[in-house]
């Protein structure tokens, strides 16, 4: 493999998961809202179905958006499938939940304290949604950051809806699997070695951001 390809590699893998985490922490945020400040039976019972969703099997969140964009998928006339667009859409499926189950329990445990100084200053709604973030700026940063590490090592997801296409869809767990498939140990132990590399370095900041919030 020719470092001109290896960068490309590098440069689809970082494009499809800053796309996909960029979205999924937009989503994240009003859901970890509902989840972490709503009370009652369905909040309960959100939370739980969100609780399992982030450790969803990302074969299925590949299945899913397969189904849809394939040739005899309600969404067959954009022409998604084997694209960049249909391995983010399912990455934000795999994502979106890991983030905003982190996030909802610290919501869940300021109600009592934060929340009602809050509405006892008679705070508008918007207002305090952005004090609540911004005194969890760093816990959410982290989440955020978890979930990029998760979209990174991903593989079934993007392999399904992106088909590994060289110049185009192939990724560097795609690019492992296949150098493996074909008996070059070599190359696949260099490329993990980059994956590994990027993940350590995402994981390092994420506690980084930790150790800050913790101060």
């Amino acid at each position: 493999m020719s470092n001109s390809e290896l960068w490309q590699i590098i440069a689809t893998s970082l494009s499809v998961c800053l796309a996909s985490t960029t979205i999924s922490a937009f989503l994240s945020a009003p859901f970890s809202l509902a989840l972490g400040l709503g009370k009652g039976r369905a909040a309960k019972f959100f939370r739980t179905i969100v609780t399992a969703l982030s450790n969803i099997p990302p074969v299925v969140a590949g299945l899913v958006v397969y189904m849809l964009v394939s040739r005899s998928g309600p969404l067959s006339s954009l022409r998604l499938v084997y694209t960049k667009t249909a391995m983010v859409a399912a990455q934000v499926l795999v994502v979106t939940p890991l983030i905003t189950s982190v996030i909802f329990p610290v919501f869940m445990q300021m109600q009592n304290t934060f929340l009602e100084t809050c509405i006892g200053l008679s705070l508008p709604k918007g207002k305090i949604a952005y004090l609540l973030f911004r005194e969890c700026r760093y816990i959410y940063a982290s989440a955020i950051l978890i979930g990029f590490g998760r979209a990174m090592s991903e593989v079934a997801a993007v392999s399904m809806t992106g088909g590994n296409i060289r110049h185009k869809t192939r990724v560097l767990t795609t690019a492992i699997m296949l150098s493996t498939s074909k008996g070059d140990f070599k190359e696949a132990l260099s490329l993990s070695g980059v994956l590994i590399a990027l993940v350590l370095l995402v994981n390092f900041i994420a506690g980084r951001i930790k150790g800050l919030d913790a101060r």
